[in-house]
């Protein structure tokens, strides 16, 4: 007789011997306790694991060494040199700073005490920081905060767009510098920095020549000169020392229809003083405010 089944699976004729064996150590079968209930465990944890996982899809931090900073997010201190990879909208605030809303599909990078990295997706700031100490660098330009509220994009090709709700932000790479103030917006270029800010209601047709210009199509310019209003007094002023000779004069032609400047041979010969005066002509105030401030800039 076979007796291999009842030894595989307690089926099949047993073996005498195989009984007196089982009978004889039964005494020392484990009994489980009768608080104890596995069920329960499984129950229990299931639910929390599956949030677990959840979270990690929305929210990735990657960990660095670098010194602890003031800025939270979820209730956690950040580091220097940590990254935040969003797959839904997060929050991330320092109390003497400000907030940063980081959006959807974003990567941003801590990288000093009051300073960030946005390589890719949307930021909304809310600084309440002294103007000048907040800067969050983009592959293209770093906006330098002037106490304000803004929204910055960065695309996967490096090229980015602000937009200024409240107060003035400062578009800068190298020497090229834009100023940006609420109600006006600035695109940035990678590999040839920030762009010319423009009022965020101006006409279609002028934002297109505009963005044309700025990426080196000079014979957009006439299109956006016809196409500029009063309003558009900002960007005009910009590109005053970005162009020269014919270029200049052209733009400044058209600017003087607008608002009273200095006499036109000291500006096309890019006197700084005459370009100075231009600006305190648009009605944002004198420029020694954001001057004093540009001091004490990050570099």
């Amino acid at each position: 007789m076979n007796h291999d089944e009842y030894l595989w699976d307690g089926s099949g004729e047993p073996d005498p011997a195989v009984v007196q064996l089982e009978q004889k150590l039964s005494p020392l079968r484990y009994q489980p306790p009768p608080t104890q209930r596995r069920p329960n465990f499984q129950r229990k944890w299931v639910p929390v694991l599956a949030l677990a996982t959840a979270a990690a899809w929305f929210l990735v931090v990657y960990f660095a060494p670098g010194a602890t900073t003031q800025w939270r997010l979820a209730g956690q201190p950040l580091r220097v040199g940590q990254t935040i990879q969003t797959q839904a909208a997060t929050t991330v605030a320092a109390d003497a700073v400000g907030s940063l809303t980081v959006e959807r599909g974003s990567r941003l990078r801590l990288t000093g005490q009051r300073e960030f990295a946005l390589e890719k997706g949307t930021v909304e700031a809310l600084i309440w920081a002294p103007p000048g100490s907040f800067v969050i660098n983009t592959p293209a330009a770093k906006a330098v905060d002037l106490g304000c509220r803004y929204t910055l994009q960065v695309g996967d090709n490096g090229d980015g767009l602000l937009t200024v709700q409240v107060g003035w932000v400062a578009f800068q790479a190298g020497s090229r510098e834009s100023l940006i103030p609420a109600g006006a917006a600035c695109r940035t270029y990678f590999k040839r920095g920030p762009g010319t800010p423009y009022q965020a209601d101006s006409p279609e047709t002028f934002r297109n020549a505009l963005d044309a210009f700025d990426r080196g199509d000079s014979a957009a310019l006439p299109r956006l000169l016809n196409a500029s209003r009063p309003a558009d007094a900002l960007t005009l002023w910009h590109l005053l020392p970005r162009t020269t000779g014919t270029q200049r004069g052209e733009i400044y032609d058209r600017l003087a229809g607008f608002v009273i400047l200095p006499p036109r041979d000291a500006i096309l010969r890019g006197d700084e003083a005459a370009i100075t005066a231009a600006w305190n002509a648009l009605g944002y105030g004198d420029t020694e405010w954001w001057r004093s401030w540009k001091q004490s800039w990050p570099r």
